[in-house]
C-alpha cells in the first residue's frame, strides 16, 4: 500500500453501524453445514421451517457497546469465560482502555433476554497496528503491502447457559462483525485461535492458516493466526441463504 493510500485508510472514521446478512444462512455456516446438505436436511425433517433447523435458539440481539457499563460488562464476560478455560483475561488492556487508545475498535455484545450472552470485538488497522502483530507481524506486513484493508476479531467471549445457544451467539456476533467490516470497506480479517479450534473456523467462516502456531502473550495460550477473506465468506452466505430459499419447505403442521 502506497504511503499516500495508507494515510488516506488511517484517517477514514471507523464506522461502528451495521447491517446483518441472512441469520439463518450465517448460523447453518455456524453449524457446519454446506448448501449441499441443506436439502438433505429438510427431507429428514419435513415437514420443517427453516427456524426449526437454524432459530430454535431463540432471539439474540447485537449492538455496538456504547456506554461505560456496556464495556464493563463486555470486559466482565471476557474476563470470566476466559479464567473458565483457563487463559490469562488480560486485564492490563480493558475493553475501554482499548478503545480510547486505538479509536478503531468496536465492541459488540449479544444480548438474550436482556442478559449479555457474548462478545467479541473489532480491530481495524491503525497506525498502532493490530494486536496480532505483537507474534505475527512477519506474516501481517505483507498484507499491508498488497494494498489490504486489514481488521481483526479479538476478545470472542460466549456463555454456555442451558436456555442459550451459543452456536446462535456466535452466528449473531460473527454477523454483526462483518457488518461492520463490510462498512468500513475491509477485505481481510485476521483472528487469532487456539490450535483445537481451526478446523472450525477455516469451516465455518472461510477463514484459512496464515502463519505459525505460537504463544499468544494477550492469553497465554497457543493461537495460530487465521485470515478470512470478506468476499469469501459473503459468498459462502448467500449460498446457504439461496439453498434454503428454494428448498421446497413442507406445509406447517403446528
Amino acid at each position: 500500500m502506497t504511503a499516500e493510500a495508507l494515510f488516506d485508510f488511517y484517517s477514514d472514521e471507523v464506522v461502528s453501524d451495521f447491517s446483518l446478512l441472512p441469520t439463518t444462512a450465517f448460523v447453518a455456516a455456524i453449524r457446519g453445514y454446506s448448501d449441499a446438505t441443506i436439502g438433505r436436511l429438510f427431507e429428514r425433517r419435513l415437514p420443517s421451517r427453516a427456524s426449526d433447523l437454524f432459530e430454535g435458539g431463540g432471539d439474540i440481539d447485537v449492538a455496538v457497546a456504547k456506554s461505560r457499563e456496556d464495556l464493563r460488562r463486555a470486559e466482565e464476560l471476557v474476563r470470566h469465560q476466559y479464567a473458565a478455560r483457563g487463559y490469562f483475561a488480560d486485564t492490563e488492556h480493558p475493553q475501554e482502555a482499548m478503545r480510547s487508545a486505538s479509536r478503531r475498535a468496536s465492541v459488540i455484545v449479544a444480548r438474550s433476554h436482556g442478559r449479555a450472552v457474548g462478545t467479541l470485538t473489532v480491530v481495524i488497522d491503525s497506525p498502532a497496528g493490530l494486536f496480532a502483530d505483537e507474534v505475527n507481524q512477519d506474516f501481517i506486513e505483507p498484507l499491508r503491502a498488497e494494498g489490504r484493508r486489514l481488521g481483526e476479531f479479538v476478545r470472542l467471549a460466549v456463555t454456555h447457559q442451558r436456555d442459550t445457544d451459543s452456536r446462535e451467539v456466535l452466528a449473531a456476533l460473527f454477523n454483526a462483525a462483518v457488518g461492520i467490516c463490510v462498512a468500513n470497506r475491509l477485505d481481510a480479517l485476521l483472528i487469532e485461535v487456539n490450535p483445537r479450534h481451526v478446523g472450525f473456523y477455516r469451516r465455518a467462516l472461510c477463514f484459512e492458516v496464515a502463519g505459525t502456531e505460537k504463544v499468544c502473550p494477550r492469553v497465554n495460550a497457543p493461537s495460530v493466526l487465521l485470515r478470512m477473506s470478506l468476499a469469501d465468506l459473503t459468498r459462502k452466505i448467500g449460498s446457504l441463504e439461496r439453498a434454503i430459499s428454494e428448498f421446497p419447505l413442507g406445509p406447517n403442521t403446528d
